[in-house]
């Protein structure tokens, strides 16, 4: 132990100075006397070891030493500073719960067996918490340890070391005092930076204890700031799984967008014992955006003038649910490389599909050939919830206008073909009947001319009906 005497603004003189201690004992012991000349208005320090060969005294001795220094000039003597100091049993004299106490004591023989006892409660503290017997080392110095539980009595302790040959005045007897511990949360953590709406945010901390264990008990208040300034208080205990404490938030489609600010008050976590944490606020920021909608589309792909068509769309947040509500989602037919179509087709959703449904009848004014079924959705929270547009392509047989410049009989000069065949035919059939002569060479010409002309077009069993009478006649 270093003993410093400071003087400011000496006086040109020399100066005489005798250092004193009383030990717990009430045993004085004092140094050589201390000289020192000085300047005018000059600062010194006198410096003594205690105890050391010059200035014997005990320190094996717990708990409270004094000193102090005098001043030698002539015969008078006057003490100039005095002060105080401990050597403690303890490394400590206050602790919070989860802290190890450290024992150490000096002065016992080599290899003395040695008691240490812990207690507590109302004085006359006679609730034992700690109890052990060790020996000392071989130079007398006896040393141990205690945990302080995190459930600890709060309040004073004294621990106590008793020899089995060496005995003390006063004995090795020391109080400490026990204090709630202040937990530490570093940080609050979370599964991602960024969440969806209805996707759910996750948040997770770990209160850890004075000597660095990790809580398993108790809950904490986490508050949940939204981008407007309002907040939501939740309430996090803990998970085995993780061992951590756990929050999580389930958002919904119109929550406010934007930075979500996750907050631990000062002391919001207590342990169930009365250990409370952190000692200053802590949070952490994730990101809310509008969530993508997933859309998928069932329908045919090939119609016909005036068929109708059927089609659904399944439309779903992020979390699974069914978007149900909303002016955004419609259906648009676009035809594809031909002249510039587009029809809007609205869409409803059924409660009992689940589904979004439309319909739409083929015209006979619309173009034949490739179209797209392109769906869009959103919802109509701000900003809204969106799908990426879904597309199908559709094939529509209109043959009155896919038809092009090579067709060899346009509907209209078929009609007036089909009326002159018939003309013909009816001339024939009067004409077998009155003269009742052979004409079946040019009546066969005139058919296979028919045939040659409308082989493909429907109807042709319309000319086989006709010839089939006038061989008939004939053969009458």
């Amino acid at each position: 132990m270093l003993l410093v005497l400071t003087v400011s603004n000496a006086n040109a003189t020399t100066y005489h100075f005798i250092i004193y201690v009383l030990d717990p004992a009430n045993v004085t012991t004092s140094s050589p006397m201390q000289n020192y000349t000085a300047r005018p208005g000059e600062q010194f320090s006198i410096v003594v070891q205690y105890p050391s060969p010059s200035f014997p005294g005990s320190n094996s001795l717990c708990c409270t030493y004094f000193a102090r220094a005098d001043l030698v000039s002539s015969t008078i003597q006057k003490p100039v500073a005095s002060t105080h100091f401990w050597i403690f049993i303890t490394d400590n004299y206050v602790y919070e719960r989860s802290q190890t106490v450290n024992i150490r004591a000096t002065g016992y023989f080599q290899f003395e067996p040695v008691s240490i006892s812990i207690i507590t409660g109302t004085p006359p503290f006679t609730t034992t918490v700690f109890s052990q017997s060790v020996f000392a080392d071989g130079n007398g110095v006896v040393s141990s340890s205690w945990r302080v539980p995190i459930n600890a009595t709060l309040g004073g302790y004294v621990v106590s070391l008793t020899g089995t040959t060496t005995t003390k005045n006063p004995p090795d007897a020391q109080p400490f005092t026990v204090k709630a511990a202040v937990m530490t949360i570093p940080s609050i953590s979370t599964v991602q930076s960024s969440y969806e709406r209805t996707g759910t945010m996750q948040f997770w901390f770990q209160p850890a204890y004075p000597d660095g264990s990790l809580a398993t008990t108790g809950v904490a208040l986490l508050t949940l700031v939204k981008p407007g300034g309002t907040n939501i208080t939740f309430t996090s205990t803990y998970d085995t799984a993780s061992q951590s404490f756990v929050t999580t938030y389930q958002t919904s489609p119109s929550d406010e967008t934007g930075s979500w600010v996750a907050t631990l008050a000062a002391l919001s976590y207590n342990d169930a014992y009365g250990n409370a944490g952190p000692s200053q606020k802590t949070m952490t920021t994730v990101q809310l955006t509008p969530a993508t909608l997933s859309l998928n589309v069932a329908t045919a792909t090939s119609f016909t003038v005036a068929q109708q068509m059927n089609f659904n769309a399944s439309i779903t947040y992020p979390d699974g649910t069914s978007l149900q509500s909303g002016t955004g989602v419609r259906a648009y037919l676009v035809l594809n490389g031909g002249p510039s179509t587009n029809v809007s087709v609205p869409m409803v959703f059924d409660t009992n599909l689940r589904l979004w449904v439309g319909t739409y009848t083929w015209k006979s004014s619309d173009p034949g050939g490739l179209w797209s079924l392109d769906i869009k959705a959103s919802d109509s929270f701000a900003p809204p919830n969106t799908a990426p547009t879904a597309t199908r392509a559709i094939i529509l047989n209109n043959t009155a206008t896919t038809g092009t410049g090579n067709s060899s009989f346009p509907l209209y000069s078929f009609g007036i073909l089909v009326a002159l065949i018939v003309a013909g035919l009816l001339g024939g059939l009067f004409f077998f009947r009155r003269r009742r002569k052979t004409a079946t060479p040019s009546l066969k010409i005139d058919l296979e001319a028919v045939r040659s002309e409308a082989g493909e077009i429907e109807g042709q069993a319309f000319f086989q009906s006709i010839r089939d009478q006038v061989k008939k006649e004939k053969d009458e």
